[in-house]
Parts: structure tokens; sequence; C-alpha cells
């Protein structure tokens, strides 16, 4: 991967993240202003995820433009596979902690089984984490 296409990739990372995050800054302000039900700092603390992820991204941006040979990092073979695998044992534990978080609720809970929302989204991000790896790897290979 060149050099110009990381820099434009970071660049198009940073102007998304700062996009949504004044979306969710925006939205959370007229929520506040009208006096809604829904105004709580949930919209608040997501705008924050967003705009702490454009920060990332500039400054990793900086620490390319000050030493252009940390580009090496972002392409060798070696370097990029154990990343990936890094990544992969970090889906995994966070895969057992789904399945065991998941478990307790029902445990714990039992008369909230398909009956509550948390329920039903503790169970349906626990799915979407044993899940979501095949249906990337099916959408990538058909590219």
């Amino acid at each position: 991967m060149s050099a110009e296409k990381i820099v434009k990739e970071i660049k198009l990372t940073i102007l998304v993240s700062l996009l949504v995050s004044m979306a969710l800054l925006v939205t959370w302000f007229i929520f506040e202003i009208s006096d809604i039900p829904f105004a709580n700092k949930s919209l608040l603390a997501l705008s924050l995820i967003s705009s702490s992820a454009a920060l990332a991204s500039f400054l990793k941006l900086l620490k390319i433009k000050k030493d252009p040979n940390v580009m090496v990092s972002e392409t060798d073979e070696r370097l990029v596979a154990e990343k990936n695998e890094a990544d992969s044992k970090a889906l995994k534990l966070l895969q057992g902690v789904m399945f065991l978080s998941y478990l307790g609720y029902t445990f714990i809970i039992p008369e909230d089984i398909f009956k509550a929302t948390g329920w039903w989204i503790s169970l349906g991000t626990l799915l979407l984490s044993l899940f979501a790896p095949l249906m990337f790897r099916r959408i990538t290979k058909e590219m």
C-alpha cells in the first residue's frame, strides 16, 4: 500500500469521524434544548468516542508526516500478520465475555428470558460476535 493511499485513507477517517461526532453532538444539543425525554447523555458520550477516534487518526497522520519510515509497520507482512493474530485473540476473548454475560443474565434473571430488551440485546450481540467474522470472510471472498 502506497504512502499517499494510507494518508488519504487516514484523512477520510478523520473527516468521517468528525462528521459523525458533530452530528451526534448537534442531535444531543437539540434534544437537550427541546426537553425531549430521550436527551440522555448517551449521545454526548457517543460523540466523544467518534471525536477521540478522529484525534487518534490525526495523531497517526502527524506521526507519519514526521517520520515517513513509520509506513514500514503498515506494510510489512510479518507485522500485519502479528496484528491480525492479536486482533483474532482479542475477538475470541470478547466472544467469551459476551457468552458469559449472556449466560449470567439468563441464569441470574430467568424471568426475563424472551421478555426483556436487555436479554435480546445480549443474545443479539453474542450471535453477532459469533457470526460476523464468517459473514465478513464470505463478503471479502466475493469481492
